[in-house]
């Protein structure tokens, strides 16, 4: 349990009850253990340690979570409900299925990654170069003021990006895409290894695509991530009736990347 960042969160609700008069600090000390004892929620002779959780089990049960038993002891039920709570306070409404097997993923049409079938059907890696057009500008990330209408791709699923793009521009609109920062391209092909691994990256043939990496870095969970948000739904959904895999959506890790292999 990280203390400071649950004392602040029980800080900020007892302020905004009128119970917590002291500076949101993080610290869970006499002013904070009065406020708990003055809310009435949990009994007084507990330690401030169970307090502090117990308050913090209290306040997501008002966010309908089920933390379980409220009695002050931080076990997996309480940290998934505060995780939840968190997500429901900073985006204002409920968090999204994430679990695969919830999600109703389209089965994908592209060769399971490192196999037989897939060196089969893809060939040496930066094998069967061609460029896939965009119907919008997309701007490189890392240097918003370079602009680009098209980038390297394997040919076998040139014709699905585009496809998939056209389709993302029709549902959500120039501006829309501007805003949600879905021109911000990370890249395409690139011949490396995988981050964090030693295994050829899926963009060492062309068929897997990085957007916006700044907002969806490769460790951040779907907590943290823009992509992971419910406007980002279409999004998806979209990528996925083409058969491409979102690690983020399947593993939880890499959001900004998409890949035309199924895992």
């Amino acid at each position: 349990m990280n203390t400071k960042e649950v004392a602040v969160f029980v800080q900020s609700w007892l302020q905004k009850q009128g119970l917590y008069r002291g500076r949101i600090d993080g610290i869970p000390g006499p002013m904070t253990q009065s406020a708990i004892d003055a809310s009435g929620q949990v009994p007084k002779n507990w330690s401030a340690r169970r307090k502090l959780v117990g308050m913090l089990q209290y306040i997501t049960l008002q966010y309908g979570q089920n933390p379980g038993p409220i009695d002050g002891y931080y076990g997996p039920n309480t940290q998934y409900a505060f995780e939840n709570t968190q997500y429901i306070i900073l985006q204002d409404s409920p968090p999204p299925a994430w679990r695969p097997e919830e999600l109703a993923l389209q089965k994908s049409k592209w060769p399971k990654q490192y196999s037989a079938e897939f060196d089969q059907f893809f060939g040496p890696k930066g094998s069967s170069l061609t460029y896939a057009e965009s119907p919008y500008e997309l701007k490189i990330a890392w240097n918003p003021n370079q602009r680009i209408w098209r980038f390297l791709c394997h040919e076998k699923v040139k014709s699905s990006i585009e496809k998939v793009m056209r389709a993302v521009l029709d549902h959500y609109g120039l501006e829309r895409v501007q805003e949600l920062r879905l021109d911000y391209f990370g890249g395409c092909y690139n011949d490396r290894s995988i981050r964090g691994g030693t295994l050829p990256s899926m963009h060492s043939w062309g068929i897997a695509i990085d957007f916006d990496p700044a907002n969806n870095q490769l460790r951040w969970g779907r907590y943290r991530a823009t992509f992971a948000k419910q406007e980002y739904q279409a999004w998806w959904e979209i990528w996925e009736a083409e058969g491409w895999v979102s690690l983020g959506r399947q593993r939880n890790f890499d959001w900004m990347h998409v890949q035309a292999a199924s895992l």
